[in-house]
């Protein structure tokens, strides 16, 4: 593995460390459901990290916390859904125009494709609700207050981590350049 492939191993693995971490205090802390970082993690391992990364990064925080928290019937529609935005991630890239916009912006298309996909998941499989349209619409309804938290906290946490990736990966960037030219000038 070069050098470069490590730092990135490194890196991700602080990113999945740290996601735990967010994910169980965040809940111990806070009580608040659906105020979370994954959201902003996945979506942002996906323009960070690329490729296999985008997929390995939110399903090492889930599993890892899920040790932690337990699972449930739901957890399938949890975790295919922080996949899915992680690979959602590798399609914005850092170097367009207005980058930081459409990041938040795919972090609010995010929570809202996390808010379909898990609740449908929890209407599917929790027998809360009449197997009907009707009992659909009721748990759809029944959760905005979980959507309201996960887009705070996504508004929250996208630019900050966005700011810190940034600044890794610059950083980075920055060391392998200086590195190449002494190379080159020696």
């Amino acid at each position: 593995m070069n050098s470069v492939n490590y730092k990135k191993f490194f890196l991700a693995f602080l990113f999945i460390f740290f996601g735990v971490v967010f994910r169980i205090f965040l809940n111990e802390q806070f009580h608040i459901p659906n105020f979370e970082a994954v959201t902003a993690i996945a979506l942002l391992s996906g323009v960070f990290f690329k490729g296999i990364y985008s997929v390995l990064i939110p399903l090492n925080i889930m599993f890892f916390s899920d040790l932690y928290f337990g699972n449930s019937a739901i957890y399938l529609f949890t975790w295919s859904a922080f996949v899915l935005i992680g690979l959602f991630g590798n399609i914005i890239s850092r170097n367009s125009k207005y980058y930081i916009f459409k990041a938040m912006g795919s972090g609010i298309l995010s929570v809202i494709f996390f808010y379909v996909w898990t609740n449908f998941g929890w209407w599917l499989t929790s027998h809360m609700y009449s197997m009907n349209f009707q009992g659909l619409i009721q748990c759809y309804v029944a959760a905005i207050p979980f959507l309201k938290n996960q887009l705070f906290s996504v508004l929250l946490f996208v630019p900050i981590f966005d700011l810190f990736l940034s600044w890794i990966f610059n950083y980075s960037k920055k060391r392998q350049t200086e590195s190449k030219l002494k190379i080159s000038l020696s």
